[in-house]
């Protein structure tokens, strides 16, 4: 039996390894942020010097700026998926997507881990689990140098 028309395999399957990615942009978007959520609630608890770490201009700074980043790949997710939705050609916004919102992921749960100390790496806390997770996100569906291959590709020709 044949799927769709011969000799149109690679396409088919470049099609749904560009939709895949959308996928997986969300998935690593929702990791990053519930460990963003999580941290951010036991920075609001824990304290440090009599104070709670929350209450560290330096530390608010920080957390803000990855929320920041968290809500750009947000929006950039919720774009691209759009785009496919209707239709359009979505295989460098795809690319791009997943290399953005995978590289954020890793950043934001990495930074995490930080902020909560040793503790952030016990198995006590999810924290180092969202930190796990978000790693193999930057491997499959493509990895960032597949990825930037692509991208290069599409913005500057072969």
């Amino acid at each position: 039996s044949l799927l769709g028309e011969e000799g149109q395999g690679y396409k088919y399957a470049i099609s749904m390894l560009n939709e895949g990615r959308i996928g997986i942009a969300a998935q690593m978007l929702g990791l990053g942020s519930a460990c963003l959520d999580f941290t951010l609630a036991y920075v609001q608890e824990r304290k440090q010097f009599g104070r709670r770490i929350w209450d560290f201009q330096g530390m608010k700074h920080q957390i803000a700026e990855e929320a920041v980043k968290l809500e750009a790949a947000r929006t950039f997710t919720y774009n691209v998926a759009r785009k496919k939705e209707q239709g359009d050609d979505i295989m460098r916004d795809a690319a791009m997507l997943k290399y953005f919102v995978c590289n954020t992921a890793a950043h934001v749960t990495s930074k995490c881990i930080e902020w909560m100390g040793g503790v952030g790496f016990t198995k006590d806390f999810p924290v180092e689990k969202y930190y796990r997770d978000v790693k193999i996100g930057t491997i499959y569906e493509g990895t960032n140098n597949m990825l930037l291959e692509t991208i290069a590709k599409s913005i500057g020709g072969k």
